[in-house]
């Protein structure tokens, strides 16, 4: 009777111990879940958004430069204006927001509703006056998806 004791107590901690443990580890579980969830879907929408600058120019007074959504994913102007615009050439580095003042967005051959879908066509103006040079352009969007294109001034 003695070691039925002993063994039924045996038990009883062992299920303790482990429901101890499983109580301590199911909050990290289910935080390293939701991590994995949302590495996921930002890679998801990495992959869906993508797009080409298809020409960009320069005169005395701005930069114009077209951009096509050749992605799945359409995207609305509130998250366009999250995007960066690089200028650079060997001698001079420029940083333009897209929200800033200086810069305009239109979609030039959209449906009339405010997003920018795939095969559109996404007009950026900034108002800047660049010296004479050969410039390079990024655009990068909110998710770090970007394009280039080179053209001279």
């Amino acid at each position: 009777m003695r070691e039925v004791i002993e063994t039924y107590i045996l038990v009883i901690a062992t299920v303790v111990a482990v429901s101890s443990v499983s109580l301590a580890m199911l909050p990290t579980v289910n935080d390293l879940a939701h991590s994995y969830v949302s590495l996921s879907n930002n890679l998801n929408d990495k992959v869906k958004t993508d797009f080409e600058i298809i020409f960009s120019s320069a005169n005395d007074t701005q930069v114009t430069i077209w951009a096509k959504n050749t992605g799945d994913v359409p995207l609305s102007l509130d998250v366009i204006n999250m995007s960066d615009i690089f200028i650079t050439s060997n001698t001079d580095n420029y940083h333009y927001s897209v929200s800033s003042q200086d810069v305009q967005t239109s979609i030039v051959n959209g449906d009339g509703d405010s997003y920018w879908d795939k095969g559109e066509t996404l007009m950026v103006t900034i108002n800047a006056t660049l010296p004479q040079n050969e410039y390079s352009v990024v655009m990068i969007l909110y998710n770090g998806v970007k394009a280039s294109d080179v053209f001279s001034r």
